[in-house]
């Protein structure tokens, strides 16, 4: 490999890396909430939901970075994203450019790795008072499951 692609490999994986470091504040501000949250600042980070919806080892970079969280992490910034659309009450009358790729992603199957997730943003599309009353089962299930997975490892 030379090294302006060694180079590139490596940038990808520096961005895979801010973006689970993004991931795991936007779960902790999820921690406070005790459920998706819909007001969204900066707690959920720069971090392109679609360039890690359905990422691979290779497209990040190289091995050692957890997928599934980025993927995972990806879908909840999703959700959280159509939850506050919803709240400012424009949605569904003004798709926002992050509302039609989210759409676009579901047509093309991006998230049906993930089902729950894909069923609950499917779900958040069409009726924010349902996603709102399903939001702390998701909650339970990704962010807090995440966690305790996490410590899990490591007892």
């Amino acid at each position: 490999m030379n090294q302006e692609l060694e180079e590139q490999e490596f940038e990808k994986y520096c961005l895979a890396e801010e973006a689970i470091k993004d991931i795991l504040y936007m779960y902790y501000v999820c921690v406070d909430y005790r459920c998706l949250f819909s007001d969204f600042g900066t707690e959920d980070g720069k971090f392109d939901p679609f360039s890690y919806v359905d990422c691979t080892a290779e497209s990040i970079g190289g091995e050692g970075l957890d997928i599934n969280l980025l993927h995972e992490g990806a879908a909840i910034k999703m959700a959280c994203y159509i939850l506050q659309a919803w709240d400012q009450g424009g949605y569904p009358e003004v798709k926002t450019d992050m509302i039609l790729n989210i759409q676009e992603c579901l047509r093309q199957g991006r998230l049906d790795h993930l089902p729950q997730l894909r069923e609950f943003i499917e779900l958040a599309l069409k009726s924010g008072i349902k996603a709102e009353e399903k939001s702390p089962e998701i909650y339970k299930e990704y962010v807090a499951g995440y966690f305790r997975r996490l410590i899990g490892k490591n007892t």
